[in-house]
């Protein structure tokens, strides 16, 4: 034993002490052997005119180049693919959706594990249960779902979140935030058990019975924490009809309408109480993560308009209008207002993003699949570079392929605003101002959830108990240097601000 233990750092000296191109192509060839005849397909380094395009999720960055991206075909390959990390020297790095702010599924000189194409779903007889690749995205899930409810709007469906373009693993280790989870719980909430591929390149199962500990800490505990997800086994539920509301403020107008506003250089009304985003962002933020719980909701802040959307789970339309009279939104300003009832889940999916109202159940079916029946790699092409296009398969062929979901240069930071610790009107008004300070080139907005969640649940999500709500701050970057990191400085003087008041 003393021996072998002699040797181990040796030979990590004689590794690393190896150029790293010829790291690189031990490594690849080590994968090449793992993926077989089809590999030259399905690897793809630095030296490949497709490597921008595989290595760029959602955000587009220039710091994270891994070493070699390894699209995996099937489960048991990932196994093998963590022991040629571990051989050459290189950080495994799972990537299921991409969609990490700072691009932690593709870090710089790592082998990114690629489980997109992992998307199976196998629905039990009874319907309790979907059976589903680790890969697969939320919105290929949803539309698997509901082919196997036989298209019909009504029966068995899961909580997923609204983008479908997220990978389901990442989704899961990261909560599971959904816009009925004041009703049903966050989405870890909703799972039975998963394989999971540790480390040393076993696979497990992690359950309720079956390593718990695991279990525990891949419902939220971090995207790749502790293995590879390979596949998740789902508790699926019933879906009653619900009904949505929007609501849609235009600042400008309202501000005119009360006649006393006054414009800026940016064009933003400045008349003191007029621009309704603040008083909307008070009102809401009182109010909704309060609400009757059936009611999630969140409200999208720009710097023209403010954005209330809403999701009553199992209510009538009557319902609705009754628990949102109580926040007395209606009557703030000269809101745009859309209410819709007896919605399917897929046609409440829709709403924000395909129409301001659920659409009957026959055109939901025609339209949903824009948004929901995506493919592998979901994102729009990069110009100047070439797409990445292996084995790209939607969910359902025989329907319309979803739109690609586009990248940009993405800021963001995001804060759990704690039941002990809410800000004052005085921070909102704030907030609200300082979103104004920014380029509106750059589309700044802020997304805020309500939270407050009463359903129990045992998982490693750490802010189940104290959340009163969840606000993400998004802009999108710039090429320009000195426009980029005065938008970064924005982002840090915003944070020196909010984050003592909030935790």
């Amino acid at each position: 034993m003393r021996l072998s233990l002699f040797y181990i750092p040796l030979f990590a000296r004689a590794l690393l002490a190896k150029p790293w191109r010829t790291r690189r192509e031990d490594l690849k060839g080590c994968v090449a052997n793992v993926f077989g005849d089809n590999a030259a397909d399905r690897i793809v380094t630095a030296d490949d005119e497709t490597y921008t395009d595989a290595r760029i999720g959602e955000h587009i960055q220039d710091e994270q180049l891994p070493a070699l991206i390894a699209f995996v075909q099937h489960k048991d390959e990932v196994a093998p693919l963590i022991k040629c990390a571990k051989t050459h020297g290189v950080q495994p790095v799972p990537r299921s959706g991409g969609h990490h702010f700072l691009a932690y599924s593709a870090l710089k000189d790592a082998l990114v594990i690629d489980i997109s194409h992992i998307d199976h779903v196998q629905v039990s007889e009874d319907g309790a249960t979907a059976t589903v690749g680790g890969g697969i995205r939320l919105g290929a899930l949803y539309t698997a779902l509901h082919a196997a409810r036989g298209g019909s709007a009504d029966g068995f469906d899961w909580p997923g979140g609204i983008c479908p373009t997220v990978g389901l693993s990442g989704y899961l280790s990261s909560g599971g935030f959904n816009m009925q989870m004041r009703a049903v719980g966050l989405g870890v909430d909703s799972v039975v058990s998963a394989k999971v591929v540790l480390a040393n390149g076993c696979q497990v199962t992690a359950s309720p019975d079956e390593n718990p500990d695991l279990f525990w800490a891949i419902r939220g505990g971090g995207g790749g924490s502790y293995g590879i997800v390979v596949e998740w086994t789902l508790a699926l539920r019933e879906y009653p009809r619900s009904s949505m509301v929007l609501m849609r403020w235009n600042a400008d107008a309202d501000a005119n309408a009360n006649g006393n506003a006054t414009g800026n250089a940016t064009g933003n009304a400045t008349a003191a109480g007029q621009d309704a985003r603040a008083e909307v962002a008070k009102a809401w933020h009182a109010w909704a993560p309060r609400a009757d719980p059936a009611l999630t909701s969140q409200l999208l802040i720009y710097q023209h308009s403010v954005e209330f959307l809403g999701w009553c789970f199992g209510c009538a339309e009557d319902t609705l209008r009754s628990i949102v009279a109580e926040s007395g939104l209606p009557s703030l300003g000269l809101p745009e207002v859309h209410y819709s009832g007896g919605c399917g889940t897929n046609a409440a999916r829709a709403v924000g993003y395909l129409g301001d109202a659920c659409p009957p159940d026959e055109v939901a079916d025609q339209i949903a699949p824009y948004a929901l029946n995506t493919i592998q790699q979901p994102f729009t092409p990069l110009e100047g570079f070439p797409v990445f296009d292996w084995d790209q398969r939607p969910q359902a062929p025989e329907l319309p392929t979803a739109m690609p979901w586009p990248r940009a240069i993405r800021v963001a930071s995001s804060y759990f605003v704690q039941r002990d610790n809410i800000p004052d009107g005085e921070v909102i008004d704030e907030l609200v101002s300082r979103l104004d300070l920014l380029d509106p080139a750059g589309v700044p907005f802020y997304e805020w959830h309500a939270w407050n969640i009463s359903v129990s649940g045992d998982s490693a999500f750490p802010w189940r108990e104290q959340a009163y709500s969840h606000l993400e701050m998004v802009a999108w970057g710039s090429e320009d240097e000195e426009a980029q990191d005065g938008l970064v400085n924005w982002f840090e003087e915003t944070e020196a601000f909010l984050r003592p008041i909030v935790g």
